[in-house]
């Protein structure tokens, strides 16, 4: 009788929802870094919510997916998965640091999860990634290895552990395009430019990256007029580019709050 009560209660009170859970495969441990997969059981239907996270010994750096004036960004490959489709990595917010030859390298220091996304066609996925990337102390070293994980076989994450990877999706770039960039080159014919933009934020504390064809590079941040700063770009092109950079995406902001504006300096007028 007591039996037959609970499954009436359990019947009207309907399907009972299931907690979401944070799992991960175990560490890959390398003596300068370590590495595993993050997935979020709470995604919704249909979709991946995964994530890459690095965590690296003392004294290493890793790089972005431009790693600046030297370094080696990391390179992705998820065709040993199943039923996932459009896998994408993105990447949260770079420090910018010396890379010891007399350049700036971009990318990242002590940890960083790199947020993964991409269509489950099935509950039952497995997400399959072969890692080629490079960490860096007082010399460079190339390390690679293979994680796979899947629904039945993810540990669960509890703690501060289980909230890494949503504190590294919070953190993303946002696409900022509603804002015009005002952009003057100058002096015509020389791959330098001045690019004014909105922003009410603290200009001291913010950098910027720019990645076109060639090399760009921002190499000045000051304030401009009132919620405005103004950026100093150079770079050099490509050899056959014609001196062209094509559309140039800008990310500039803090590791707390960024965006990313896409720039024609190609357009951009002389004085």
């Amino acid at each position: 009788m007591k039996r037959l009560l609970i499954s009436l209660v359990m019947m009207l009170l309907g399907p009972v929802a299931t907690r979401a859970e944070v799992l991960a495969t175990p560490w890959l441990d390398f003596r300068e870094a370590r590495i595993r997969l993050l997935a979020d059981t709470g995604a919704p239907q249909g979709q991946l919510v995964a994530g890459l996270e690095i965590e690296l010994a003392e004294g290493f750096k890793t790089y972005w997916r431009n790693a600046g004036d030297s370094g080696v960004p990391p390179m992705f490959d998820f065709s040993g998965s199943a039923h996932l489709s459009g896998l994408a990595v993105a990447f949260p917010f770079p420090g910018r640091f010396d890379d010891g030859a007399g350049g700036m390298a971009w990318g990242y220091k002590h940890s960083v999860v790199l947020p993964i996304s991409g269509t489950a066609g099935q509950k039952d996925y497995r997400l399959a990634l072969a890692l080629d990337f490079a960490v860096c102390g007082t010399m460079c070293i190339p390390l690679n290895g293979k994680l796979e994980l899947t629904p039945a076989t993810g540990v669960v994450l509890t703690g501060e552990e289980a909230g890494r990877l949503a504190a590294a999706r919070a953190r993303l770039p946002v696409a900022d395009e509603a804002y015009a960039a005002k952009i003057l080159r100058p002096e015509a014919g020389k791959p330098k430019w001045r690019v004014t933009l909105s922003y009410s934020g603290e200009v001291a504390a913010i950098t910027a990256f720019a990645e076109g064809k060639g090399f760009l590079d921002v190499v000045a941040i000051e304030p401009g007029g009132k919620d405005e700063v103004l950026l100093t770009i150079s770079g050099q092109p490509e050899p056959g580019s014609g001196d062209k950079f094509g559309p140039v995406r800008l990310t500039f902001g803090t590791p707390e709050k960024s965006f990313e504006k896409t720039l024609d300096l190609d357009g951009a007028p002389s004085p």
